[in-house]
């Protein structure tokens, strides 16, 4: 990380540009994964139901498994949007009742609960990976699909999260803001060219 702490009275709950730290730029290629990821996954699981519906009303041709793909793609979808859900801070984070505290307190509950949220992480990351040792010739019924995708989507969407958590928590240490958002979040810094009626 650059050495640079933010300033004092900056609370540790803002966001900055993904670009700013460089921590963040090096994990950046691999939140892009995720976030994209996660984007295709939701894409195909609204798009099998809608395909299954016209193959079975119009054309009276099901296709089978539709339905159990379409699950898959539901969990595949969660586990690869939970890595940028923490990094970005978009869980519930009850900000109303933290601001009410003192910030010493806040920023010593903030490492803590970042440090608690790394361990965590870590242990159902290693969970996954056994448990992916003792599915390996466990499938699903109808398309066959082995039980180690969907743990393994699950043991690598958290390991991502075990990683985030950690950068996290070195950023609270370093009293530096703790979430992130991409440069296409950002509001325009130039205001749009409205006709005067709609600018009230």
């Amino acid at each position: 990380m650059q050495s640079s702490a933010t300033a004092p009275d900056v609370p540790v709950s803002v966001t900055v540009d993904s670009r700013t730290y460089r921590i963040d730029r090096a994990v950046e290629p691999m939140r892009w994964l995720f976030r994209w990821g996660s984007l295709a996954m939701l894409i195909a699981m609204v798009s099998l139901p809608f395909i299954q519906v016209v193959s079975r009303e119009i054309f009276a041709m099901p296709i089978i498994g539709v339905e159990e793909l379409a699950r898959f793609m539901l969990i595949c979808a969660v586990f690869l949007a939970l890595p940028y859900v923490i990094s970005a801070g978009a869980n519930i984070r009850m900000e109303e009742i933290v601001s009410m505290l003192p910030r010493s307190v806040v920023r010593a509950a903030t490492i803590i609960g970042a440090v608690a949220a790394t361990a965590t992480f870590a242990a159902i990351t290693l969970a996954s990976f056994v448990a992916i040792g003792g599915n390996l010739d466990n499938s699903t019924p109808t398309l066959g699909i082995p039980y180690w995708i969907f743990l393994g989507a699950a043991c690598i969407s958290f390991a991502m999260s075990t990683l985030e958590c950690a950068i996290q928590t070195a950023k609270a240490i370093q009293g530096r803001p703790l979430y992130v958002t991409f440069p296409q979040e950002h509001e325009p810094e130039d205001e749009l060219d409205l006709p005067d009626e709609m600018k009230h």
